[in-house]
């Protein structure tokens, strides 16, 4: 999921430019195999597969839904029926829906990193509290034993 939205605004961009789809997503596979990820994408694995699947003679816009459904996530779905929807119908909205699905994945992209912050704020209470006690202690112990009450 983390992958989405960097290959939809790669995507609209690309698309955007003047290069088709197919095109499109040959750049995006291009670029990650380029960039020497050691990290194992499962979503870029989808793109290559179905390029391969287009090359090979499969529909262009089967292969786009099927990419959808093979990931199994809806933001994926949604962009494979998007896809598939163009090439069927011939949608001239396309490029409005790419950029408003770019905009929807941005957001949700910062809502998760803002929930993952807040996690890892929530793990770090506890030893910052510790450590503030501690602090406490080396500053109140030597006072309370300067006072000879």
């Amino acid at each position: 999921m983390a992958d989405y939205a960097e290959i939809v605004s790669k995507l609209t961009l690309l698309f955007n430019a003047g290069l088709t789809i197919q095109s499109s997503l040959n750049r995006i596979q291009h670029d990650f195999l380029a960039s020497n990820s050691r990290e194992y994408h499962y979503a870029y694995d989808e793109i290559k597969l179905t390029l391969e699947l287009i090359s090979n003679g499969h529909s262009e816009s089967v292969a786009y839904g099927d990419f959808g459904k093979r990931i199994g996530l809806s933001p994926y779905i949604k962009l494979g029926a998007l896809l598939e929807q163009n090439l069927k119908k011939g949608s001239s909205e396309l490029k409005y829906l790419l950029s408003q699905e770019v905009l929807q994945a941005s957001e949700q992209r910062r809502r998760s990193l803002t929930e993952s912050g807040e996690k890892a704020n929530t793990k770090l209470l506890l030893p910052m509290m510790l450590i503030f006690m501690m602090i406490l202690m080396v500053i109140m112990i030597p006072a309370f034993l300067n006072m000879n009450i």
